[in-house]
């Protein structure tokens, strides 16, 4: 069996919750002090223009994209949505001094309404950072993410939660995040007429439901993968999110390339070590 540090650090904080609280403090202090985004794909930020500074954050969780967006674009307008009150909340207040930063506590979908949010605990511990809509979606993830995971110490807690569409905000993002545990298809049908009449560029947790491939083809994306600074088209190898890109966003991003690691680079290294989830 091959070990897995992020496996292990979830496996620890099941079991002594206090690491979580360790765990966040170290990420966000460390990223802000080394300028490493929590996943490498928040690099593709460097080849916007400095008139792309619209950032769109769905499923914001404890920040960690508000963050990595902000270390290549401190001016950055952002508006982040969170489903979960206590998280968003708690967002809220960290950035309370920030005019150019949103937070909105409500989920989004495919429609207006309510929803009922599923939360998975282990052991007693929660893992908001795992949270769907997605029942089924929320109560599998952890069977995978634990080292001698039993069914028995899994509880699900539901919270119900507000529900708009992207549509509904009447945004203009130039850059769009959706992390949001199999709920993707859903959002993204909220978001048709935002995807027609901007095109922004797109970084999708990568997902394994073709109903997405053939919305996003309908709106022109094309999926590329970033290659020692430069877009690639296709996918990656193991990806951790998929980013897509229509012809004519394709044109205003810079070619310029910068110098980072073909290897594992820092940020892997973090995202190996575990996220907030």
């Amino acid at each position: 069996m091959t070990f897995n540090l992020r496996k292990a650090v979830r496996t620890a904080q099941s079991a002594c919750p206090v690491v979580k609280g360790v765990k966040e403090f170290l990420h966000y202090r460390g990223r802000r002090l080394f300028r490493m985004p929590h996943e490498r794909d928040f690099e593709v930020i460097r080849l916007l223009s400095k008139y792309e500074n619209s950032f769109v954050d769905v499923g914001a969780n404890q920040g960690q994209s508000i963050e990595s967006i902000l270390i290549f674009r401190p001016d950055a307008q952002i508006v982040s949505f969170e489903a979960n009150p206590r998280l968003a909340e708690k967002l809220r207040k960290r950035y309370a001094a920030r005019s150019s930063i949103r937070i909105y506590s409500t989920g989004l979908g495919d429609r207006p309404g309510e929803l009922t949010l599923y939360i998975p605990s282990y052991n007693g511990y929660v893992y908001d950072g795992l949270a769907s809509f997605d029942r089924e979606a929320s109560e599998e993830w952890l069977a995978n993410a634990i080292y001698g995971f039993k069914k028995s110490k899994q509880t699900v807690h539901e919270l119900q939660c507000k529900s708009e569409t992207l549509d509904s905000f009447h945004l203009a993002p130039d850059f769009l995040k959706i992390d949001v545990q199999g709920w993707e298809y859903n959002v993204l049908i909220g978001a048709k007429e935002t995807l027609a009449q901007h095109e922004p560029v797109l970084l999708i947790e990568i997902y394994d439901d073709r109903r997405i491939d053939a919305l996003l083809q309908e709106y022109g994306y094309q999926e590329y993968f970033l290659n020692k600074g430069r877009l690639v088209a296709g996918r990656g190898p193991d990806p951790l999110n998929l980013l897509f890109v229509t012809a004519r966003r394709i044109a205003h991003l810079g070619t310029t390339s910068w110098a980072y690691s073909v290897k594992e680079s820092r940020s892997d290294r973090c995202r190996r070590a575990g996220n907030f989830s």
